[in-house]
C-alpha cells in the first residue's frame, strides 16, 4: 500500500474521534485542501497535523473556533501559501492518467458482467467471444471522469464560501443536476449513432485484466496499516 493510501486510512480513523461539530469543520478544511495544488503527500500530511491539533484541543476542552476564529478558509489558504505548492504538468497528467486507468478498469468490469458474462453462462458463446470497445464507451468514461472531477472541485472550493448562505443547497442541487445532464449526453447520442469499434480483443484477455485489477485492489485494501499515536 502506498504511503498516501496509508495516510488516508489513518486520517479517516482519526477523524472518527472528533466531535460532530469539530468533524464538520475538519471535513470542510480537508475538502478544500484536497482540491488545492498541494501534492497528495502534502495534503495528507497537513490533514493529519490538523487532525491531531483538533484532537489535542478537543481533549483540553478548547473549541476550534476559539483557537482559529471563524474564517477557516483563510486558515487553509495560509497553510497552502506557506507550503507554496508547485504541481508540474507532468504530475497533473500522471494523476489524471491513473484516474482514467482505474475508472476504465472499473467500467470494463461492469460492461463485462452485464453484457458478456450472461452470454458465457448461457453457453451460447465460448471463450473465443470477441469483446468490442466502442467510441461511445470511451466518450462516456471521459465524460464521467470530467464531470466527477468538476463536481469534487466545486464542492471543495465552495466548502467555506456558502456556509451561511441559505441558497447554497438550491445552488448545489442545480449544479449537480447540470453534471448529471452532462454525464447522460453520451448515452443520448449513442442512441442515434451506429457503434464505432475502437478495438476488438478476445474475451479471455478482458477476463485476465479484470482479475488482475480486482486482485490488486483487494490486496491494496486489505493490507494492514499501523496508526501511530
Amino acid at each position: 500500500m502506498s504511503n498516501v493510501a496509508s495516510e488516508i486510512k489513518e486520517n479517516l480513523k482519526l477523524s472518527k474521534l472528533l466531535t460532530e461539530e469539530n468533524d464538520g469543520i475538519f471535513t470542510n478544511i480537508a475538502c478544500y485542501l484536497r482540491v488545492s495544488n498541494l501534492s497528495d503527500e502534502e495534503q495528507e500530511e497537513i490533514i493529519n497535523d490538523i487532525l491531531r491539533m483538533f484532537l489535542d484541543w478537543q481533549e483540553e476542552g478548547k473549541t476550534v473556533e476559539s483557537m482559529l476564529g471563524d474564517d477557516y478558509k483563510k486558515f487553509a489558504d495560509n497553510i497552502i501559501a506557506a507550503v507554496n505548492p508547485k504541481k508540474t504538468i507532468f504530475k497533473r497528467i500522471k494523476k489524471y492518467f491513473v484516474i482514467l486507468l482505474d475508472f476504465s478498469c472499473f467500467m470494463l468490469t461492469i460492461d463485462f458482467i452485464f453484457e458478456y458474462l450472461p452470454k458465457l453462462l448461457k453457453g451460447t458463446h465460448d471463450l473465443n467471444l470477441i469483446y468490442n470497445y466502442t467510441l461511445v464507451m470511451l466518450v462516456s468514461n471521459l465524460f464521467i471522469i470530467i464531470g466527477a472531477s468538476v463536481l469534487v472541485t466545486y464542492i471543495g472550493k465552495t466548502s467555506f464560501s456558502f456556509l451561511n448562505n441559505r441558497f447554497y443547497k438550491l445552488e448545489k442541487f442545480a449544479f449537480v443536476c447540470g453534471i448529471v445532464a452532462f454525464l447522460v449526453l453520451p448515452y443520448v447520442f449513442s442512441l442515434k449513432l451506429s457503434p464505432i469499434v475502437i478495438f476488438s480483443t478476445n474475451i479471455r484477455y478482458v477476463i485476465i485484466i479484470i482479475v488482475i485489477y480486482w486482485v490488486y485492489k483487494g490486496v491494496k485494501k486489505t493490507r494492514p496499516i499501523a496508526i501511530t499515536s
